[in-house]
Order: structure tokens, then sequence, then C-alpha cells
């Protein structure tokens, strides 16, 4: 690469970073780029807007829905920005069907292949092939709001990831045999609380994670590094990339290494620029990423015996998971909440749907996830 090149590269990098202190900066960076992308239908006829019913004599549903409109309604919905998702996944989208209106959606995924919380809660790292088998996890867990705050409506759409009937469609598609879900929290250690607390004993809080890697910064900023890096670094046998793309996270692990590449380009071009580059990378690392994780074992109580011996299992609580009896749990929690809610006029109305217009303008939904 050319100096000019390394310096470009390496300016834009560090600016991205500029003005993020938390993982909330980060998001709505990435948000307003996702939105640019592309042109979604409206979607404020679609979703649930009727905060007179009580959560009581709502008629909840679960269907899986194509990956365009999961993509569609979740990125007008979602605080975050909506990623793709490769590898095994479904898509679930929760029905009010009084209204005919959609309540929230849920991405159900392959788990990660290594997490220190879950490593601590089984004493040790477990095989790949054992929590390929085993585990899923939730990737994208998203209430239409205020229907999220009015009603607990985050905590509706976790407990149904770990229902029998999710478990069910998850395992006739991929032949699985999933005994555990988990999940991690939007905004991690930033906040002190989550959506998936107070849920016990279906969800329980097992402490911190541990990850290292820097977020990926915008789509422009990234293919203009990866691309002009991969010239002179690219393997052919990799399609030019500069990792082996099989393997867990290749966009990860590409990350870290065009990152490795263009410290040691720009260290000796620039020693102060080399510095900034080193500071941004590590300073913005564990800020970012750490997260509350989260897990469940469907009521099993001897969930690491069968996991790691093939015991038989034996679950007494299996009919807990039905998905009936976790909305009369969840309704229970959430008519308290709209309860309170009215007592003390606190009732949202106002339907939150992101877009350009309000991002641009500065609006930021403050929504207790």
């Amino acid at each position: 690469m050319t100096n000019e090149d390394v310096i470009g590269i390496t300016n834009s990098f560090n600016t991205f970073y500029e003005g993020i202190e938390d993982i909330t900066d980060y998001y709505l960076k990435k948000k307003l780029e996702r939105l640019k992308s592309k042109n979604y239908t409206s979607i404020d006829t679609m979703v649930f807007n009727d905060y007179t019913i009580q959560p009581t004599d709502l008629d909840i549903s679960i269907e899986e829905v194509p990956n365009n409109i999961f993509e569609n309604f979740t990125t007008q919905i979602a605080t975050f920005p909506i990623e793709s998702q490769i590898g095994r996944k479904i898509t679930i989208g929760v029905k009010e069907n009084n209204t005919n209106t959609w309540l929230g959606f849920i991405r159900i995924s392959s788990p990660v292949s290594s997490i220190k919380p879950r490593n601590d809660y089984f004493g040790m790292t477990l095989p790949l092939d054992i929590v390929n088998r085993h585990f899923y996890n939730g990737q994208t867990i998203v209430p239409v709001q205020p229907f999220g705050f009015n009603y607990l409506g985050g905590k509706l759409l976790a407990l149904i990831c770990q229902s029998n009937e999710v478990k069910q469609i998850f395992d006739e598609r991929y032949n699985t045999d999933i005994c555990v879900f988990e999940t991690t929290s939007l905004y991690g250690s930033s906040k002190s609380s989550s959506m998936y607390d107070g849920l016990e004993p279906y969800i329980k809080f097992k402490g911190l994670t541990q990850s290292k890697n820097i977020l990926t910064p915008t789509d422009e900023i990234y293919f203009n590094m990866r691309d002009k890096i991969r010239v002179e670094y690219g393997k052919e046998e990799w399609n030019n990339s500069v990792v082996n793309p099989k393997g867990s996270s290749p966009k990860t692990r590409e990350l870290n290494k065009l990152l490795q590449i263009l410290k040691s380009e720009v260290k000796n071009i620039d020693v102060e620029l080399f510095n900034k580059l080193t500071d941004v990378i590590k300073n913005k690392s564990t800020t970012l990423q750490q997260k509350r994780y989260y897990i469940s074992t469907f009521g099993n109580t001897n969930v690491p015996q069968f996991i790691l011996e093939n015991e038989v299992l034996n679950n007494p609580n299996k009919e807990k998971y039905n998905l009936e009896n976790i909305i009369t749990y969840w309704k229970n929690k959430s008519q308290k909440r709209w309860n309170k809610l009215n007592q003390e006029q606190q009732i949202k109305k106002e339907l939150e749907l992101y877009s350009l217009q309000n991002l641009n303008q500065g609006i930021n939904f403050n929504i207790i996830r």
C-alpha cells in the first residue's frame, strides 16, 4: 500500500470512534448507515399500538417469518443495527391476534463457540460439537415500542425463545437436541439491569462476557480498509481474504488481522498516528463489547451430565416451558406493570419507529430495555 493509503485508512478508522463513549453511541452510527442503505416499507399500521388492552386480554401466537419481513420490521423497531446472520437460524414473529398486529420479532441462531460465563457455569470449555448440538442463541430479541415498555414486551420475547415450540422448530430444522438457550444483553455493562432480569427460574444471569474484539466500523470504512489491504496481503486460495474464511466469525477474524497489518504499516510511517490507532483499538474493545450473559436449561436439572456423558435427559419441568404456560407466566408480570403505569399515568402511547428523519433530527427513544 502507498503511504497515502495507509494514513487515509488509519485516519478514517480512528475518526469513526471519535465521540463514541459507549455502546449506545456505536449503535446510533451503525443505525444511520443501515437506514441510508435501503428503503424500508412503512410498518406503522402493522405493529401493536393499542395500549388500552389489558395484558390478560391479549391473544398471542408465534409464526415463522421470512428474512425480508424480519429485516424490514426489526430495522425500524430496534435501537441497534440489524446485521445479517450466517449459519443456522430461524426468525419468529410474535403476533397479537385480536388486533392482527406484530408485538415483536426473534432470531434464534447458532451459539458462539466459546464464551467465558458459559465456561464458568459448566466448569470447562465445552467441545464445539456439543455446543452446536445442544445450544442455541437468542441473537435478536426485539419488541415493538412502547409495547416493550408498557407491557414488559422484551421479557415476553425472551421467554418465548426458550419455549418448547421454538425449540421444536429449531430441532426439526437442523437435527439438533437443544437443551440450553443463551443470550446476552444489548447494552451490557453500561447499564445495571436488562430486560432479561427478573425472569428466574426461566432465565438466569451468569456474569459478563470478556470479548476483546473491537466492533466493526461502518461498511464504507471497513470495506475500503479490507479491499486495499487484501490487494497486498490476500491469499488466492482464500478468495483474496487475509484469513481462511472457514470456521466461525470470519469477518471478526479478518478485521483483527486487517488491524494487525495496518498497525505494522503505519508504525513505519507515523509513530504518533500508530499510537492513536493502538489506543483506539485498546480502549474501544472492552468498553463496547462486555455484555451481560443469560442462560436457560429449559427446566432441565441434569443438563451438564447429559451433554457431557450422553445420559438420558429427564426433564420433570418440561410442561412449564409450553408456550401457553410461558405466556400465562408473563401475563401475570405484565398486568402488574400495566396497572402500575396506568395508576401513575405513565403509559406511553406514541409508536416508536426509527427512520433517517428522526435520527438526523437527534431523536433517540429513551426506553428502558
